[in-house]
């Protein structure tokens, strides 16, 4: 039997709520106080750890479903919003039980009759180290506002687009943090069914604060290395978490291709002076990710030494200065080949799980929503059009927009009005559009 827990008066959240276009926001004087015991998030629901320590989960891991928090603690928020960091249980793509950390928000006012509607966001590349999870920032109410608009050459923002649109409909929005940032562990990045296990299970902990009124229906919206998770979610979640009603996943410029010859990587595309390195840091990152879900492939296959050097800075460093260790071990040339192994002399193991994690091999259970920048040169525009080509031969709901001139950083901004509708759409059981040939 699933637990429900109950919330009381929570706090939370307050730079991320601003940098989702708030104006005005005060955060709360009175950070993780009030009825119940400071830090409470949710009758029920242990009070985590202040700090770093907040991530380290119990040894041995407690009982329960996939889903269940272990614990949870208030963090401060403007007016109008609530929220917890939460730790919950979750699996990799091997069946292992792991702790996962993420947020989770919600409106500070009367909840609908129907209940709350989620919206799951997963986020885009941060990097191998723990240290690099979104909600691990020290004191959220000063700290996020800087971690999370940093002046990064890879624009990452791991803040939630348009959240505060997203709050003021009336949604629950929840971000995982995924598996091995944050909590232990070496981050699976681009493994699909380990990602997806943390976005859907994140969604079960949300309902699990029950002053969230969070009810059964969700969205997914993912961006870069979230927007592939949001992809794959879409194909897998009923077999998952069937009592969620996902209604649709928005797919902000996915890697969506990793198989059957790396193709994302590969194919040509927009370039700019840092493309080399972004191509050499996602690779790395891959195959990091993959040697650590799957014992069988060896990095010595696809690396040669200099690669293996920037493999092990991948685990120490997050990624704007990782992109930096990347590119000295590149050299003066900006060759991939110094660091990598030519694909045609890769094993066929690693070809196998490169086409496991590529999404549209297998049809989406629901409605799909894809939005590409034509500038992008970090997930490149066409291979965005291979995985669309692949998931329209399905018959599918699918609509795909490409962005003229948008980049991998704008596309979030740009796309907005798009995915806010289209998601609203979606809980309202509004017919999916589709431009499928």
């Amino acid at each position: 039997m699933r637990r429900r827990l109950s919330a009381i008066t929570a706090a939370g959240l307050a730079a991320v709520l601003a940098l989702g276009g708030a104006t005005g926001a005060t955060a709360s004087t009175n950070p993780g106080g009030g009825k119940g015991g400071k830090g409470l998030c949710a009758p029920g629901v242990p009070v985590g750890p202040e700090g770093e320590k907040f991530y380290d989960p119990p040894s041995p891991l407690p009982e329960g479903e996939h889903g269940d928090l272990i614990w949870a603690r208030r963090v401060d928020a403007p007016d109008g919003a609530r929220a917890c960091r939460i730790l919950y249980l979750s699996t990799l793509q091997n069946g292992t039980r792991v702790a996962v950390s993420g947020i989770v928000a919600w409106p500070d006012a009367p909840a609908p009759r129907h209940g709350r509607n989620v919206v799951a966001w997963a986020h885009g590349t941060v990097g191998g180290p723990r240290m690099c999870a979104p909600s691990a920032v020290p004191n959220p109410a000063v700290d996020l506002v800087d971690y999370f608009t940093y002046d990064s050459p890879w624009g990452i923002d791991v803040g939630v687009p348009a959240l505060t649109q997203f709050l003021g409909s009336g949604d629950v929005v929840v971000g995982t943090d995924y598996q091995g940032l944050g909590t232990p562990g070496v981050h699976q990045y681009t493994v699909a069914v380990t990602e997806t296990n943390n976005v859907l299970d994140s969604v079960r902990a949300a309902r699990q604060i029950t002053d969230t009124h969070a009810n059964r229906k969700a969205a997914v919206l993912g961006w870069s290395q979230g927007g592939g998770a949001a992809l794959f979610a879409g194909q897998n979640y009923r077999s998952y978490t069937p009592e969620t009603q996902l209604v649709g996943v928005a797919a902000l410029a996915p890697a969506a291709n990793l198989g059957p010859d790396f193709e994302g990587l590969v194919l040509p595309g927009p370039t700019d002076a840092t493309s080399a390195a972004h191509n050499a840091v996602l690779r790395i990152n891959v195959y990091r990710g993959f040697l650590a879900a799957y014992p069988e492939l060896k990095a010595t296959d696809v690396l040669k030494p200099a690669g293996l050097e920037a493999l092990r800075g991948d685990g120490v460093a997050c990624i704007e200065h990782f992109s930096d260790v990347v590119q000295n071990n590149l050299g003066n040339t900006g060759q991939l080949d110094t660091l990598f192994k030519p694909l045609s002399e890769v094993p066929a193991s690693w070809h196998q799980r490169f086409r496991e994690n590529t999404a549209g091999l297998v049809k989406s259970l629901v409605p799909v929503l894809v939005m590409q920048g034509t500038a992008d040169t970090v997930i490149n525009p066409n291979s965005t059009d291979e995985y669309v080509k692949r998931a329209c031969r399905f018959g599918q709901r699918l609509q795909y927009t490409k962005y003229q001139g948008a980049t991998h950083q704008t596309i979030p901004d740009v796309a907005e009005s798009q995915y806010l509708t289209w998601i609203a759409d979606r809980f309202e059981g509004r017919p999916a559009p589709s431009n499928c040939p």
